[in-house]
């Protein structure tokens, strides 16, 4: 090999560490950031009043963009703090069951607030917020489907034909018929 040939591959390898020592820096860099937003997460939730609380706020009916409004977060910080702890998901899931009782008690209040003049708009309301609890807790304000039930009513008759019992007389007292004797 010339040496212009031993110079290119030990460039080539060159680029590939210094490639590899960068990706790992922006990895590094990365993570790091991750975890700063993951400490400022934790932080403004515990500021906020910590995890009760925030499962306290979404089971009287707060949605999770006000909420994440109020405690000062992104929805997507919310969600990766929900994320890290498993047990965050089921009382999510826990609160947002129970919310859907406070929404479909705003329902009674909405429309019992309402005048003549804003009855569309408290009708808009009110029905949102049946249509939400309808879908945080489908046992209690969904909507209740009937079992199905198939009847195949060509099946049915051809069943009736085949047990059906012929009762067949004798006519002018002949018992037997030649024809079938054949």
């Amino acid at each position: 090999m010339s040496g212009k040939g031993v110079r290119l591959v030990t460039d080539m390898a060159d680029e590939a560490v210094m490639k590899a020592v960068q990706r790992k820096r922006e990895l590094t860099e990365a993570a790091l950031a991750a975890k700063e937003v993951s400490t400022k997460t934790n932080r403004a939730i515990h500021a906020f009043g910590g995890e009760a609380k925030i499962f306290d706020l979404v089971a009287s009916g707060h949605t999770i963009d006000s909420l994440c409004g109020a405690v000062g977060i992104s929805s997507g910080s919310f969600y990766d703090w929900l994320e890290k702890v498993p047990s965050r998901a089921e009382s999510l899931t826990r609160a947002r069951a129970r919310g859907a009782h406070s929404l479909a008690e705003q329902t009674i209040s909405i429309a019992d607030s309402a005048t003549r003049e804003d009855v569309q708009v408290a009708k808009l309301r009110s029905d949102n917020r049946w249509r939400l609890a309808s879908k945080l807790n489908p046992e209690v304000y969904g909507d209740k489907q009937q079992p199905l039930i198939n009847i195949d009513l060509g099946t049915m008759a051809l069943d009736a034909l085949r047990k059906r019992v012929i009762d067949v007389t004798p006519v002018n007292g002949i018992d037997s018929d030649p024809i079938d004797e054949g």
